[in-house]
C-alpha cells in the first residue's frame, strides 16, 4: 500500500520506502530461516520431483514435471505447497516491485539535491539508509537458499492448484536472471554478479557519494579508535565543573549517534559505486571501515563475508577515458586501502574491547550520576543517546564477529577466540541501566526541552529566518515560507500534545527543499536555516519521542537473533562472581524485544521470535537457579567444613581475636603463609561464598517478574522450585558415607551437615525473602516422617511404606544391633561392638559411635518425633519375625515342655535334652531383646532433645507420669499411652506398637502357651550359645549378648498376660524354673559330669541376678527360696576374684 502511495515530495518517498524496505529485509530473514518450507524438506518421495524442477529451471514445466517419479504426491500436496511459499513467493514480487521505485527516486534525488552536510544530517541519513537498504536487499536475497528450487515448485503447484500460472512470473524470472545469476554457480560468483548489476544501476549516484565522503572522512576518522574520544573528552563532564549543566552539544553527539549506521551504509554505497573512490577521502573513508569489520552485517543474524568481493572490486575496477586523462585503476590503491586494513583484523578486535570497555566505565559513571543528580540527564540528554547508541552498536558488532574470520586468516597471524569477551554482560547490563534510569526521569527531560525550544530554538530560528527572508527577497514560494512559519510556530506553542508526524513531514520537506538545486537558492545560503531547523527537529524528538529515541539506541533485541552465542554468554556470567550482579540483564532484555524488534512486517516471525523469546527466557532461568544452587551448595558445604573445624562461632571468635590484634610498626592485615591466616581461612572461605551468593541473589532480587510477551516468569517461583529440589536431594544425603552406598553417616556429623544446611537457607531468606521455613519444613517431612506409620497419639503401624532415607536408617540400624559382635553395655546405655578382632569385614563399624547417647540425641534432632515413629516402623518389620519365629519353636515343642518337671532331677535331664532349637530360641529372644533395649535408649534421647527444645511440654509429660505411677489406679488409655510413648517415655507398657505384635502373636486366651513359655526360657541355660557365654565385669554384659534375653522376658510376659497378677505369676514360675535348672546343672558340674565342662555357672547366676534387680514388682527372696544365697554369692565373687588376679597379673 505504502508503495502505490500518491507522493509529491523527495523527502515523502525516502520516508515511505524506508519503512518499506525494513519490511522486505524482515521478510527475506523470514525467507531466510524458513527456505525449506515443511512439506518439501520432510517429504522423501517428492525428492525426484524437487531435484527435477531444481535443475531444470528457470525452465518450468508443470507437463515435464508430470513424468518424474512422486509426482502424484507433489500434485496432492499442491495447496500445502502453494500456502505455505505464497509469502515466499509474493516477497519476491514485492522486492521486484520495490527496486524500481527506490531506484527512481535515489537517481532523482542524487541529480536534484545539491549536497549532504552535517546542516541536513537527518536528510543525508535518510538517503543513505534507503541505499544502503536497497543494496542489502539484494545480498539479503542471494543468500537466501533454494531460491529457484521454491519458485518452481510455488509455480507448478500454483497451476496445479488454481488452474493458470501466475501473472508475474515473467518478472521474477527476470529478477532471478538479472539480479540474482545462474544459481548453480559458486555463492561469490553469484554476489559478485549482484554487485555488478547494482552498479550499473547506481551509476547516476556516484557524484552525490563522492561529495558526501568528503564530509563523512571527518566524523569516521576523527572517532575510530576508543582513545581518541577519551582524548576529546567526549563523553566525561566532570573535569569541568562549570560544563555540568550545559547542554551537549547536539551536532557532535548526532555525528556519534550516527557514526556506526554512516560506516555501514557508506561501505554498501561505495560498494555499489566505486568510481566514488577516485576521491582520496572516499578511499580513507573506507579503509576505515574495512579495519573496523571482519564481517559485513546485512540484517539481523544475515551477514556475508564482503572482504572477497572487495579484493575482486581492487583488482578489477576501472572507470574513465585514457584519452581524457581521467583513466582510474583502482588495483593501484589496493594496497593502501584494502590489503592494509585487513592485516589489521588482531588490532581490530583489540581496539573494539577497548573500546567497549572504556564505554561500559562510561555507562556506569552516567548511571551513579544521574542516579544522584537525576536533573542532569535532561541537558545531557542528546550525549546519552549517542552514548547508548555506540554501546548498543558495539554489542551487536560482538555477536556478530563471535565466530567470525578475516581473510586469509592463516597468513596475517589471526589470534583465536580474540573476539570472545567474557565480560560483554557487564556492558550490556550498563547500558540497560542507563535507559532504565533516564527512562524514569523522561518527565524532566521533556520539560527541560520544551522551555529550551520556546525560549532559545524559536528565538534562533526566527532571527535566522528574518535574515533568511530578506537575503532572498521573492524566490522562496509561499508554500515553503508558510511551512516554515508553521514550523516556528510550533516551536512557539510546543506541548506533550504537539502533532509529532505533521512536524517530521514538514522538517524533511523543507529540508529536501532547500537542499535541492531546483530551489534556485545557494546551498551556503540555505545552510544556516538548515542548521537550526536541523537542531529544531532533534529537540523535538527529545520532547515528543523521548522514550521511542531511548528504546531505540538503547535496543538489544537484535542480539536475540544469536542464540548459541546468548547462551555461551549467560553461562559465562554465571560462572564469574564479578559478573554475578548483572545476571538478570539477559531476561531484562526479552522484556523489552517486542519493543526492540519490528514485528508489524512479519506475522510468522512475530510468533517465532515469542518462541525463541519464551525458550531462551526458560534457557535463563534455568541457568540462573543452577548457579544459585551451585553457589549454594558451595556456602553449604563450606560452612559445613568450617563446623568441622571446631564450629562457627568459634571460628568468628578465632578470627576476631586474629585481626583485632594491632602492633606499633606492624601492618595490621596478616601476612599469606601464616598460622593466624590458616586458621582463619575456614571463615574468609565462608565469607568469599555468602558474597558470591549473595551477588547473585541481589541481582534476582531486583527483577522478581519478567515479562516475554504474554508469559510473565516469576523468578522466585522458579528459585523457590529449584531450591526446594536441592534442599530435598542435599536432605537426602545427610546420612550418606561417601562411595560406600550401605553405610550410613554418623548422625553427629548429619547433624552438623543439616544445620550448616539450615544456616544457608537462613542466608538466601535475608536477600530474597523467600519463606524457605517451607521448604525445610516440607523437606524434613518427606524424608524424615511417615503419616502412614502413624502421626503423633496415633497407633504405630508397621511396615508402612517409608522414605527411603527412613528406610536406610532403620534397616542399618537393625542390621547394627543384630550382629552377634555387638551387645548392649548398661553402664553406658549403648551398644557397642565387642572383640574389634572378630569383624567379618572391613566395613563393620564400632556400634557405640551410632547408638551413644550423643549419637541418637542427633538422630532424634534430625528426624522429630515422626521419624523416630517411621524408624520404629522399619525396624518393627524385622521384628515381628522374630516373635513369630519364637512361637513356631514353642509349638513344636509342646509336647516335650509338657513332660518337663524341673523338680525331679533324672526326668528333667532327659526331657530338657530332647527340647529342640534352643539356641535358635535364644538368638530370636537375643534380637527382640536388643530392638528393645535400642527403642528405650532411642526414647530416652528423645526425651533429651524435647527436654533442650520444648521444656514446657516435656515438663507436663513428666507430671503426667509421675501421677500415673504414683496412682495405682490410674490405667491410662490407648491414645494417652501412645502421646507419651512419642514423647520420648521409654517404658514398653505404653508402647501399643509392641505390645499389639506380641498380642497379635502370643494371644492373652492361650494359657497353654502361658505355661510353655518360663519353661522354653528355662531351659536356654542348656543352650550351646551358653557354653560361650561368659560374664565380663568391666562392662556389667555378656559377651554374646544373652542380656537382652532379659529385656524380652520382662517385656513379652506382661504384654500378653490379661492381668498383671498373671503376668507376675509367669515371670515367678520362669524365676523358679529357672534357679531349679541351675541347681541340676550346679551339680553335675561339682560332680564333674562332661556335658557340664563348658558352661559357665557363676555367670548364669549374674544373669538371674540382674533378672531379679530389673524385674518390677518382684524380690530377691523368690529366687533365694529355690537358688541359696550363699552359693550365688560364692559363684560372683569367683568372678570377680579371676578378673583381680588377672589384673594383678598384667601389671
Amino acid at each position: 500500500k505504502n508503495l502505490t502511495m500518491a507522493a509529491t515530495e523527495r523527502a515523502e518517498h525516502l520516508l515511505i520506502l524506508n519503512d518499506a524496505c525494513k519490511g522486505l529485509l524482515c521478510r527475506v530473514h523470514c525467507m531466510f530461516r524458513g527456505a525449506s518450507p515443511p512439506s518439501l524438506a520432510e517429504s522423501k518421495e517428492m525428492s525426484q520431483t524437487l531435484k527435477f524442477i531444481k535443475r531444470s529451471y528457470p525452465k518450468i514445466s508443470a507437463q515435464e514435471a508430470s513424468q518424474q517419479k512422486g509426482f502424484e504426491v507433489f500434485k496432492a500436496k499442491s495447496a500445502v505447497i502453494c500456502q505455505e511459499l505464497e509469502d515466499w513467493y509474493l516477497t519476491i514480487r514485492d522486492v521486484i516491485s520495490f527496486n524500481a521505485k527506490a531506484q527512481a527516486v535515489l537517481i532523482a534525488f542524487c541529480q536534484q539535491i545539491s549536497k549532504l552536510r552535517e546542516c541536513n544530517i537527518h536528510l543525508m541519513a535518510l538517503f543513505f539508509e534507503l541505499l544502503a537498504g536497497y543494496v542489502k536487499l539484494q545480498i539479503a536475497m542471494q543468500i537466501v537458499p533454494h531460491k529457484e528450487r521454491n519458485i518452481g515448485a510455488y509455480i507448478i503447484a500454483y497451476e496445479n492448484d488454481q488452474g493458470k500460472r501466475d501473472d508475474n512470473l515473467p518478472l521474477v524470472k527476470r529478477y532471478m536472471e538479472e539480479m540474482m545469476g545462474n544459481q548453480d554457480k559458486a555463492y561469490e560468483d553469484r554476489l559478485w554478479m549482484t554487485v555488478t548489476t547494482l552498479r550499473h544501476k547506481c551509476e547516476a549516484m556516484v557524484p552525490i557519494i563522492r561529495d558526501s565522503s568528503k564530509y563523512l572522512w571527518n566524523p569516521i576518522q576523527r572517532w575510530a579508535p576508543a582513545t581518541s574520544m577519551e582524548k576529546n573528552r567526549m563523553f566525561s563532564i566532570l573535569y569541568d565543573a562549570t560544563k555540568i549543566v550545559q547542554p551537549a552539544r547536539t551536532e557532535r553527539y548526532l555525528e556519534l549517534e550516527f557514526l556506526n549506521s554512516f560506516r555501514e551504509w557508506l561501505q554498501y554505497a561505495l560498494l555499489v559505486c566505486p568510481a566514488a573512490l577516485q576521491e582520496a577521502e572516499a578511499r580513507s573513508c573506507l579503509n576505515k571501515i574495512i579495519s573496523n569489520y571482519l564481517c559485513t552485517p546485512v540484517f539481523r543474524s544475515m551477514t556475508f563475508d564482503i572482504a572477497k568481493t572487495w579484493d575482486k572490486t581492487f583488482w578489477e575496477f576501472k572507470c574513465g577515458h585514457k584519452s581524457q586523462g581521467t583513466k582510474f585503476f583502482l588495483k593501484t590503491h589496493r594496497d593502501l586501502v584494502f590489503k592494509e586494513a585487513y592485516t589489521k583484523a588482531n588490532e581490530c578486535a583489540l581496539n573494539h574491547r577497548s573500546l567497549r570497555k572504556y564505554l561500559q566505565v562510561q555507562l556506569r559513571q552516567y548511571v551513579c550520576l544521574f542516579t544522584e543528580f537525576p536533573g542532569l540527564a535532561a541537558p545531557k540528554f542528546q550525549l546519552v543517546l549517542a552514548l547508548l547508541k555506540l554501546s548498543s552498536d558495539e554489542i551487536h558488532w560482538y555477536f556478530q564477529h563471535t565466530r567470525a574470520q578475516p581473510l586469509k586468516a592463516h597468513k596475517i597471524g589471526w589470534i583465536q577466540n580474540l573476539t570472545t569477551d567474557t565480560s560483554i554482560i557487564k556492558l550490556i547490563a550498563a547500558c540497560c541501566d542507563l535507559c532504565q534510569l533516564v527512562s524514569k526521569h523522561a518527565p524532566l527531560v521533556k520539560e527541560y526541552f520544551i522551555e529550551y525550544i520556546r525560549d532559545i530554538d524559536a528565538p534562533k530560528c526566527e532571527v535566522q529566518l528574518k535574515k533568511f527572508f530578506d537575503f532572498c527577497g521573492g524566490k522562496i514560494p509561499k508554500t515553503q515560507q508558510d511551512m516554515m512559519m508553521k514550523l516556528l510556530a510550533q516551536a512557539r506553542g510546543v506541548n506533550l500534545g504537539s502533532n509529532f508526524q505533521a512536524i517530521k513531514l514538514d522538517f524533511f520537506r523543507m529540508t529536501s527543499w532547500l537542499s535541492s538545486t531546483t530551489s534556485g537558492i545557494p546551498f551556503e545560503t540555505a545552510q544556516p536555516v538548515l542548521a537550526v531547523f536541523s537542531e529544531l527537529y532533534t529537540h523535538f524528538s527529545n520532547v515528543l519521542r523521548t522514550e521511542q529515541q531511548l528504546v531505540k539506541n538503547a535496543k538489544l533485541g537484535g542480539i536475540l537473533w544469536y542464540p548459541d552465542d546468548l547462551k555461551e554468554t549467560t553461562k559465562w556470567t554465571l560462572t564469574k562472581p564479578s559478573l554475578f550482579g548483572s545476571s538478570m540483564t539477559l531476561l531484562h532484555i526479552l522484556g523489552h524485544v517486542k519493543y526492540d524488534l519490528d514485528l508489524k512486517y512479519c506475522p510468522d516471525e512475530q510468533s517465532y521470535v515469542i518462541k525463541a523469546s519464551q525458550k531462551f527466557g526458560q534457557f535463563v532461568l534455568n541457568q540462573i537457579c543452577k548457579a544459585v544452587i551451585q553457589n549454594f551448595d558451595n556456602m553449604y558445604r563450606a560452612k559445613y567444613h568450617l563446623a568441622g573445624c571446631g564450629g562457627l562461632r568459634t571460628q568468628i571468635q578465632k578470627v576476631n581475636s586474629i585481626t583485632s590484634k594491632k602492633k606499633a610498626g606492624l601492618h595490621n592485615d596478616t601476612l599469606p603463609g601464616t598460622e593466624s591466616k590458616y586458621n582463619g581461612k575456614g571463615y574468609f572461605q565462608v565469607q568469599q561464598q555468602a558474597q558470591s551468593l549473595g551477588e547473585l541473589l541481589g541481582a534476582i532480587r531486583n527483577t522478581r517478574q519478567c515479562q516475554v510477551f504474554k508469559v510473565i516468569y516469576n523468578t522466585y517461583d522458579w528459585l523457590y522450585e529449584a531450591l526446594d529440589n536441592h534442599v530435598y536431594g542435599v536432605m537426602g544425603s545427610f546420612f550418606a558415607m561417601g562411595g560406600d552406598s550401605s553405610g550410613l553417616c554418623r548422625p553427629s556429623e548429619a547433624l552438623k551437615r543439616m544445620r550448616a544446611l539450615q544456616r544457608t537457607l537462613t542466608f538466601v531468606d535475608q536477600h530474597l525473602a523467600i519463606n524457605t521455613s517451607d521448604i525445610w519444613r516440607g523437606n524434613i517431612l518427606k524424608h524424615f516422617s511417615n503419616v502412614s506409620a502413624g502421626t503423633i497419639g496415633q497407633d504405630l503401624v508397621v511396615d508402612a511404606k517409608s522414605s527411603a532415607v527412613i528406610q536406610k536408617i532403620g534397616k542399618f540400624y537393625w542390621n547394627l544391633i543384630s550382629h552377634e559382635i555387638v551387645g548392649f553395655n548398661p553402664i553406658k546405655m549403648s551398644f557397642e561392638s565387642r572383640h574389634v578382632n572378630q569383624r567379618k569385614h572391613k566395613g563393620d563399624v564400632n556400634a557405640e559411635d551410632y547408638t551413644s547417647h550423643a549419637e541418637l540425641k542427633a538422630l532424634c534432632t534430625i528426624v522429630g518425633p515422626y521419624g523416630v515413629k517411621a524408624i520404629q516402623s522399619v525396624v518393627l518389620s524385622n521384628f515381628t519375625q522374630n516373635i513369630v519365629d519364637m512361637k513356631k519353636i514353642i509349638s513344636t515343642n509342646a509336647v516335650y515342655l509338657n513332660q518337663l518337671d524341673f523338680v525331679d532331677v533324672k526326668s528333667w535331664w532327659g526331657n530338657v535334652q530332647r527340647v529342640n532349637e534352643k539356641d535358635e530360641f535364644l538368638q530370636q529372644a537375643i534380637q527382640v531383646g536388643r530392638y528393645l533395649q535400642f527403642v528405650s535408649i532411642l526414647k530416652s534421647a528423645q526425651r533429651s532433645v524435647q527436654d533442650d527444645d520444648i521444656p514446657f511440654v516435656s515438663q507436663i509429660v513428666q507430671l503426667v507420669m509421675r501421677r500415673i505411677q504414683s496412682d495405682g489406679k490410674i490405667i491410662p488409655g490407648k491414645q494417652l499411652c501412645n502421646v507419651l510413648t512419642d514423647s520420648g517415655v521409654e517404658d514398653p507398657m505404653y508402647d501399643h506398637g509392641i505390645k499389639t505384635i506380641f498380642q497379635r502373636v502370643f494371644p492373652g486366651t492361650d494359657k497353654q502357651l502361658q505355661t510353655h513359655l518360663p519353661k522354653m526360657f528355662a531351659c536356654l541355660f542348656l543352650s550351646a550359645k551358653w557354653r560361650s557365654t561368659r560374664f565380663e565385669p568391666h562392662s556389667e554384659g555378656f559377651n554374646t549378648g544373652v542380656e537382652s534375653v532379659i529385656t524380652t522376658i520382662q517385656t513379652l510376659v506382661p504384654a500378653i498376660c490379661d492381668s498383671e497378677e498373671s503376668s507376675m505369676k509367669v515371670l515367678k514360675n520362669f524365676v523358679i524354673l529357672s534357679a531349679y535348672a541351675l541347681l541340676h546343672m550346679n551339680s553335675k558340674a561339682e560332680a564333674g559330669t562332661r556335658e557340664m565342662r563348658d558352661y559357665h555357672i557363676p555367670s548364669m547366676m549374674i544373669f538371674m541376678s540382674k533378672f531379679m534387680e530389673t524385674c518390677k514388682g518382684m524380690s530377691m527372696h523368690v529366687l533365694e527360696e529355690c537358688l541359696p544365697y550363699t552359693l550365688m554369692r560364692t559363684k560372683i565373687i569367683e568372678i570377680y576374684e579371676k578378673v583381680h588376679q588377672a589384673a594383678h597379673d598384667g601389671s
